[in-house]
């Protein structure tokens, strides 16, 4: 079968998967991002609209509720097909709070922090590190701070045609007339490009990877406690831990972290598995000061009952494209089994041409669309994982080594075909 035919639903006419609904709890991480918990499921149910389309199922989707710390939020999805259905307790782990708290910083604050982070990256090597990984996420990595930098040079050449006109009066005048250009600047076309957010992204990457952030730790531990509890609740058939982005980092973590919580987890509750997409695992991986990060991934590994899928793309620059986390982390052993499973996805083919178009050239629309409905059956579509009859573990053939050399699926499962 070819990647670009239609594939058929899993479960379709199997008689076998019709015998007991499939039960799963989600607990999916987004990225740095200040959208709401509200509009987030507003965004769900809308793109749970191309789900039903795409693939002749019926979907409905409960109001979504809130824990009363606010920081998980939840609604239930039941799916219904010919020969199966599905029930998904999908619980946002929420941190856009935090987010927002950075955002409300004053420019004069956030720039010379984000260059802080730059400065660490560099000197560390860790930028270059992302060169030989994967270019095209170097090359994002460093997108603000080469706008930022292009709009001091603009302000300081506005500042000097200040100072030409009158020196004396202009000397204070220069300055001012100079902060101010690169304020706006800043503003617009900044906030256009997403500048002030994307620098906002990176100092809170390299404040959190040196223990700067105790928000997020708290925050993180939480979510490890609600990964515990939901494990243990004997109501689901499959726990599926989704890291978007950031969000991938601190799926780890919170998995890592619910395993030192009850280190029997995976031995008295259902299958987990964890599912990263648009990854930015290595963004702190390759940082030589990101050791407890590595040594919680690694703890992770350890656990041979847990599954670790990472789907990639070569359009998203904001994941790292044809590798291999765990290799580039060193933290591969000879003869240790393959994980994460990495398989290439093509984001043109889960979209219809004309909604392709619409999308190619933006840069963040992309890289959402791991996490959005499809237009067109492939074998990566998000709510067919999150909302069908089938484990992840079982959707994808985990027998064998996942990649080739190539990076393309080496064997077909259920529903999975030939790249």
């Amino acid at each position: 079968m070819k990647a670009s035919e239609p594939v058929k639903a899993p479960g379709e006419g199997d008689a076998a998967s019709a015998k007991r609904p499939m039960h799963r709890c989600v607990l999916y991480l987004g990225g740095y991002d200040p959208v709401t918990p509200e509009k987030f499921f507003r965004r769900q149910a809308r793109e749970l609209g191309h789900f039903r389309d795409t693939w002749g199922v019926d979907a409905t989707v409960s109001a979504p509720e809130k824990s009363a710390d606010g920081q998980v939020w939840r609604t239930e999805i039941a799916t219904r097909a010919d020969g199966w259905t599905s029930r998904t307790d999908f619980r946002l782990l929420a941190w856009d709070d935090l987010v927002k708290n950075d955002f409300a910083r004053p420019i004069w604050q956030r720039v010379p922090l984000s260059l802080g982070v730059l400065a660490d990256f560099l000197v560390s090597g860790t930028v270059f590190r992302y060169f030989f990984a994967a270019w095209r996420f170097a090359l994002y990595f460093l997108f603000p701070f080469v706008l930022s930098l292009a709009f001091v040079i603009v302000a300081a050449f506005a500042a000097s045609l200040v100072l030409r006109l009158d020196p004396w009066g202009a000397a204070i005048l220069a300055p001012l007339a100079g902060l101010a250009i690169y304020a706006g600047l800043m503003r617009w076309p900044g906030g256009r490009w997403f500048v002030s957010h994307l620098l906002d992204a990176r100092t809170f990457m390299g404040e959190y990877m040196r223990g700067d952030r105790a928000d997020m730790n708290a925050r993180v531990e939480r979510f490890a406690g609600e990964i515990v509890e939901a494990a243990l609740s004997g109501r689901f058939d499959e726990v599926l831990i989704v890291g978007h982005s950031q969000g991938s980092v601190f799926a780890l973590e919170a998995l890592a972290r619910a395993l030192a919580q009850d280190p029997d987890l995976v031995r008295r509750g259902p299958s987990i598995a964890v599912m990263t997409v648009g990854s930015c695992v290595l963004q702190l991986g390759l940082h030589p000061a990101a050791k407890v990060l590595r040594e919680r991934i690694e703890c992770v590994r350890q656990e041979p009952a847990i599954k670790w899928l990472e789907f990639q793309a070569l359009t998203d620059v904001v994941n790292f494209y044809k590798t291999d986390p765990i290799r580039l982390m060193r933290l591969d052993k000879a003869g240790s089994r393959p994980f994460p499973h990495v398989t290439i996805v093509r984001v043109r083919e889960m979209l219809a041409p004309d909604d392709y178009s619409r999308i190619r050239n933006s840069l963040f629309r992309v890289h959402y669309q791991f996490v959005m409905g499809n237009t067109r059956r492939y074998f990566y579509d998000f709510f067919l994982i999150c909302c069908g009859p089938l484990r992840l573990g079982d959707r994808f053939s985990l027998t064998t080594k996942t990649v080739t050399k190539d990076m393309r699926p080496e064997t077909s499962g259920p529903d999975v075909p030939e790249a």
